[in-house]
């Protein structure tokens, strides 16, 4: 799997968006829908035993994380199934850069556009925990800046729902 796969599942991909050392995440077009999403699919076959099982639950948990959190200031999860043995997540497509990236390129934000951010971003968290989703991971990496100035919170994957 290190080329580009025409398909994962029913959407074709049209591009890489990003690589990790667990996976890959794509963009890519679900004719169903008729709509662009975000594919994040795990390289679980890079795994062995326990480490495979214990990669692969975070991820479940991930799925279950983000698909119990409905708000417009967290990204949607619209899919969880497998490719080839390797589960993935079809997600919401953003169009925008991360706060990180922002940051990188020397982007400066006056006061009251950093206080309406950290509000999004606050209260895409508040809906989770109110789910009992806690993020875990909040940083400027997870943190998607769309045009027009809305923010979504990205990237469940270390997250810990209620009790577990």
């Amino acid at each position: 799997m290190t080329n580009t796969p025409e398909r994962i599942g029913r959407y074709r991909i049209e591009r890489v968006l990003g690589r990790g050392a667990m996976g890959v995440i794509y963009k890519a077009h679900d004719p169903a829908i008729d709509r662009p999403v975000a594919i994040k699919l795990v390289r679980a076959d890079l795994l062995d035993g326990g480490e495979r099982d214990e990669y692969l639950a975070r991820f479940r948990q991930e799925a279950q994380a983000v698909g119990r959190c409905t708000h417009p200031n967290i990204v949607a999860l619209y899919d969880y199934a497998t490719h080839e043995g390797n589960p993935f997540l079809a997600m919401e497509y953003v169009e925008g850069v991360s706060l990180a990236q922002a940051l990188e390129r020397g982007t400066r934000f006056r006061p009251d556009e950093a206080a309406f951010i950290m509000v999004q971003v606050l209260e895409g968290l508040g809906c989770a925990h109110e789910l009992g989703v806690v993020h875990r991971d909040v940083k400027p990496a997870n943190v998607l800046l769309l045009p027009g100035g809305r923010v979504k919170v990205t990237d469940f994957g270390i997250s810990r729902i209620g009790g577990s």
